[in-house]
């Protein structure tokens, strides 16, 4: 299995953007108020490092007048926006890359209908999303079909040789991709498998192999035309939006030079939590795309037109991802302004934008964890356990993302890591958390049943995840399952219920009970004999063991007594940690290092103005605070001082503890501790 690290432009190259408007066959305007004179200034407004445009989108049609037979122009079409863009981003020095849609193309698919996905039947599947289900349509590319050979990679070599373009952002892949029951698909399914035939019920037994068939056979078609790209001219970049992401774990084996997705348009900022925790794990160039523009109902509700997103609201989705050494680039689209013109004033925003992401360059790039949980993401388990047909939407992320979200307002530092990344370095992380990950590998089981022997200090939760670690290491005996149930679990000076599909109702062998079970909400009456959480001694660690869906209850429901109940089983299973920190929930902790100095960076989640389903924006962010946090260090360290924003900040160091203080901040603080030389 070869695993690639990529290439990028440079580390100055920090801060893009993205701006696609997808022709369609009645387009006309496209490109005719683009020019160098237009596009220049608006662009120093902005000043991004690098730029994407739009070059083909989802309907297959092109801004640009290609001579690859078989390309679909618009008709009416009178610019080449695509050469402007050329002629204004070599003016400023800017790399320019092309918004390609790859696996969905609705052009091709009404030209060649064999090159399309079909279901069991061979009739046409649905649009990826937006498209009437009712009436499905062929627009979805087969990886196999001659589609990448007779169109697709021509094209992209006409667009490297007429335009000089740097590099490549192939836009609806993973997320269109889903299984092609063609007979192309069919045969080399047999081969691989021996089985007759695919699946195509996704509760039958083999669904899990074909689903796996269907992202392999994709993985294939995006190394086809990387591999193309970098024959034809090496140096030109390739990226397949959101391969390699949160929703797609796994060895980062297919050759493409960096990873980026397009977040969320709105309410995004869990999404970028979990992304800059995974991708920093993957050993490639990173960037998330925020959307510059957001509604508050639903893509194309007629009542809830789309408007541009705050700066601050930007500012705070960007921050999470800096904090992990990641780049950003801003997707910027005038809703109804077909001809090509940038909005000054929406210019003007994104570059205060542009300000703060650059400022916070020289202290966040390349920088490394300090490693202090590790949330396990397993490959394995998604693969044996996805019942659903496309490659990204039907991945179930949720018990992962009640982890990471109930740990990070607890303030620990948090990382995203699958067996991949993990196993390597597991005795680096003083706390693993696997949250039901019940089908991981035997591999994994075995690394982690090591790593608490060897002193360290691992939560398993669900109540399947028993029959992977045995009675005998959780210290429970097996119990019985009880199906769709709730219970409530103590936490602080209360109790919350938590519904599972399945409870284990365990006791305790050699395990340490942590709290019961309750019928009711009462603290000290109608309480069960069985445990809510068991903390059981292993060699020199331990593992604590939550029988129940607790992570993907609190992915769902949010409830603060499950953080706070999540937040006591850490303690009691690991201790004091090196770093902790005190601040309100609204305040997430990254913990990173550079060179001699160690940095806690703090970000602010709140949203001032409330936002609500009828309110999507983040508006009028209020400073929070105050925040505190300890470091034991053997060492009085040489310095400590607050960067990126101004806040007052006291520190001591007294018996082999720092501490330190700060009152308020606004989006995104670091505190940098530069250490003493021995």
């Amino acid at each position: 299995m070869r695993c690639t690290t990529g290439k990028w432009h440079g580390d100055q190259y920090y801060f893009g953007l993205h701006y696609d408007l997808h022709a369609n066959k009645g387009d006309a305007e496209l490109g005719t108020r683009c020019g160098e004179k237009e596009l220049v200034p608006m662009l120093r407004r902005m000043a991004p490092d690098w730029v994407q445009t739009d070059c083909k989108g989802h309907a297959g049609y092109l801004s640009w007048f290609a001579k690859t037979p078989g390309s679909a122009i618009p008709p009416k079409l009178k610019k080449d926006a695509l050469q402007q863009w050329r002629d204004a981003t070599r003016k400023l020095g800017l790399p320019l890359h092309c918004h390609y849609s790859g696996i969905w193309d609705q052009a091709a698919g009404a030209k060649h209908r064999d090159w399309c996905v079909v279901g069991p039947t061979g009739k046409a599947v649905g649009a990826p999303f937006g498209g009437n289900a009712n009436k499905p349509t062929f627009e979805k590319m087969c990886p196999r079909s001659p589609y990448l050979d007779k169109l697709m990679i021509p094209q992209l070599l006409e667009l490297i040789d007429r335009y000089d373009v740097d590099g490549f952002w192939i836009d609806g892949d993973l997320w269109a991709a889903e299984p092609c029951y063609c007979q192309r698909c069919r045969k080399a399914f047999t081969a691989k498998t021996g089985l007759k035939s695919p699946p195509t019920n996704e509760k039958d037994a083999h669904w899990p192999r074909w689903w796996t068939f269907t992202l392999e056979s994709f993985e294939e078609y995006v190394t086809r035309y990387c591999d193309a790209v970098h024959r034809h001219k090496p140096g030109v970049l390739v990226c397949s939006n959101w391969l390699q992401t949160f929703t797609n774990p796994g060895a980062p084996k297919v050759p493409t030079d960096w990873i980026s997705g397009d977040n969320t348009y709105v309410y995004g900022l869990d999404g970028s939590r979990c992304e800059a925790r995974f991708l920093s794990t993957r050993g490639k160039h990173w960037d998330i795309m925020l959307w510059n523009f957001y509604c508050s109902h639903g893509m194309g509700q007629a009542a809830s037109p789309w408007t541009a997103k705050p700066a601050q609201m930007l500012m705070q989705e960007a921050a999470v991802l800096l904090a992990f050494g990641g780049s950003v680039q801003i997707y910027e689209n005038g809703g109804g302004v077909r001809d090509g013109r940038l909005i000054p004033w929406r210019q003007n925003r994104l570059g205060t934008v542009s300000r703060f992401v650059k400022q916070r360059r020289a202290l966040c790039q390349n920088t490394e964890t300090l490693p202090q949980i590790a949330v396990l993401h397993s490959e394995h388990h998604i693969r044996a356990t996805t019942r659903g047909k496309n490659l990204m939407w039907n991945v179930d992320t949720t018990p992962v993302r009640g982890a990471v979200f109930a740990l990070l307002e607890n303030h620990f530092g948090v990382d995203i890591l699958d067996e991949w990344a993990l196993l390597p370095r597991l005795a680096e992380f003083p706390v693993v958390v696997a949250p039901e990950r019940d089908a991981m590998s035997a591999p994994m089981v075995a690394a982690l049943r090591e790593y608490v022997r060897n002193g360290g200090h691992l939560i398993v939760s669900g109540a399947e995840s028993f029959d992977r670690f045995s009675g005998a290491f959780l210290g429970v005996t097996a119990g019985k399952i009880e199906k769709k149930a709730t219970y409530h679990i103590p936490a602080t000076d209360g109790s919350v219920p938590l519904y599972s599909e399945a409870w284990r109702l365990v006791k305790p062998t050699t395990a340490k009970s942590l709290g019961r079970l309750g019928r009711q909400p009462f603290r000290d009456s109608e309480l069960t004999l069985h445990p809510a959480a068991t903390l059981n001694r292993v060699g020199r660690g331990a593992v604590a063991y939550i029988p129940a869906a607790v992570f993907r209850d609190f992915g769902h429901n949010r409830y603060p007594l499950t953080r706070a109940f999540v937040g006591e089983v850490v303690l009691q299973l690991a201790g004091r940690f090196e770093i902790e920190v005190t601040a309100p929930v609204c305040v997430d902790v990254a913990l990173r290092r550079k060179g001699d100095k160690s940095i806690v960076h703090l970000i602010n989640r709140s949203s001032g103005i409330p936002n609500q389903p009828n309110n999507g924006a983040v508006d009028e962010i209020p400073r929070v605070g105050p925040i505190t946090m300890t470091l034991r260090s053997p060492r009085r360290p040489a310095a400590v001082t607050v960067a990126l924003e101004k806040c007052g900040c006291v520190w001591k160091y007294a018996a082999g503890k720092l501490t330190v203080t700060l009152d308020q901040f606004a989006i995104h603080a670091a505190v940098v501790i530069r250490k003493a030389k021995p």
